[in-house]
């Protein structure tokens, strides 16, 4: 690996750090709460030219890396709210899955339009009977001419109210043992939350700032071959080729709201005077925020080496998921820590810390639950046999 900060990275930083200062909590909390989509937000870093860091310059694009994306995400999310959250489903899935897998006409009608914030994506994947068993996912489209007839119920999708486009995951031919990766197909499927043949149920969660949820009841939906992503029944290996830079996206949000909360603790720890003096001076207040942002830093170079790796074509398997798995753990006892520094301040609203941990502590189940990763690592790095 040969990964180094330079300056163009520090520029990155620099800019996105200027953009999420201009976005304070209660502008976040505001949209979490009257569930607004944060359009102001969005058209900051599409004029900067962040959503299409990725996409190629002919298209719009910025013609970077997952290493640049990684960078953004992560400042945008130690900028606080939803910043890191609501950049990462359009860029990654949309970007990187149509310049990948898509045809010069996908690529020429999504990639510009992605690259100037005209358009949105999101990801109709999971399924309530076969959560992360995609081999066994019941939504299915049968061919019909040049048409292909949808059916099927997804679950847990975020963003499809606001979405222009859902890159939606169906069965288009009958399970096979003997090639297990054949038989599902990519569709790209325009204007999901108006089409006839999709109803929208929200999902009521318990945390707030999880975005808005939604069962997505799929009846007879319609959508030509075109629309496909890659070819019919190929697309379970390109899926998989996108969720690795999912989890790399994952590791970069976790790692800037942890790092956030850190952020938040030490201010309120140098501020916070007790028994005559700031509480701050106490290592039981020290050692634990100061272990933390070590973990962080650490776990952050595992999350710096996978979007190295994918960007120069090497096997980034283990290392996303690496990232994914400590991230997500490090950055939950992070904020959890943080609301200890914080004290009974650290459950109210005035403050932010627990809607950091909210956040973070949901990264340990999506979009992918540790426990899988650990039988991936288990697995394809260690040589056990496999355990599901």
């Amino acid at each position: 690996m040969e990964y180094e900060e330079t300056q163009e990275h520090s520029l990155i930083r620099e800019s996105c750090r200027n953009i999420a200062s201009d976005y304070d909590v209660h502008y976040w909390r505001e949209h979490v709460e009257e569930k607004k989509f944060p359009q102001e937000y969005w058209d900051d870093l599409a004029r900067d030219g962040w959503l299409g860091v990725t996409i190629p310059e002919e298209y719009g694009g910025a013609d970077m890396g997952m290493l640049e994306m990684s960078i953004i995400i992560e400042e945008l999310s130690r900028g606080g709210g939803q910043g890191g959250i609501v950049f990462v489903l359009t860029p990654v899935f949309g970007g990187i899955g149509i310049q990948r897998h898509g045809n010069e006409e996908q690529k020429e009608k999504y990639l510009p339009a992605i690259a100037n914030g005209e358009m949105r994506f999101c990801m109709g994947l999971t399924e309530a009977h076969a959560g992360v068993n995609t081999l066994q996912i019941e939504t299915t489209g049968e061919r019909d001419g040049d048409e292909f007839v949808l059916s099927g119920q997804k679950m847990f999708i975020s963003g499809v109210e606001n979405a222009d486009t859902m890159l939606l995951v169906a069965r288009t031919s009958e399970f096979d043992p003997d090639n297990p990766t054949s038989g599902v197909t990519l569709f790209l499927v325009d204007d999901p939350a108006g089409r006839d043949g999709i109803d929208l149920s929200k999902v009521d969660v318990a945390a707030p700032w999880f975005e808005k949820q939604y069962q997505v009841d799929i009846d007879g939906l319609r959508v030509h071959e075109d629309q496909i992503l890659g070819h019919e029944d190929g697309g379970l290996l390109m899926l998989w080729d996108t969720l690795n830079t999912e989890r790399i996206a994952g590791a970069a949000s976790s790692v800037g709201g942890g790092l956030r909360a850190i952020d938040l603790a030490v201010d309120y720890a140098n501020d916070r005077e007790v028994f005559g003096g700031p509480i701050g001076a106490h290592q039981g207040i020290q050692h634990p925020l100061a272990e933390s942002y070590a973990k962080l830093l650490s776990s952050r170079e595992m999350m710096y080496k996978a979007a190295w790796q994918w960007d120069n074509g090497e096997d980034e398997g283990m290392a996303a998921n690496a990232a994914n798995l400590l991230t997500s753990q490090f950055a939950t006892e992070a904020a959890s820590r943080a609301i200890q520094a914080h004290g009974g301040n650290g459950f109210t609203h005035e403050y932010e810390v627990y809607d950091i941990w909210q956040n973070a502590r949901v990264t340990e189940t999506v979009p992918v639950p540790n426990e899988m990763v650990k039988n991936y690592i288990a697995e394809h790095e260690l040589g056990l046999p496999k355990s599901y």
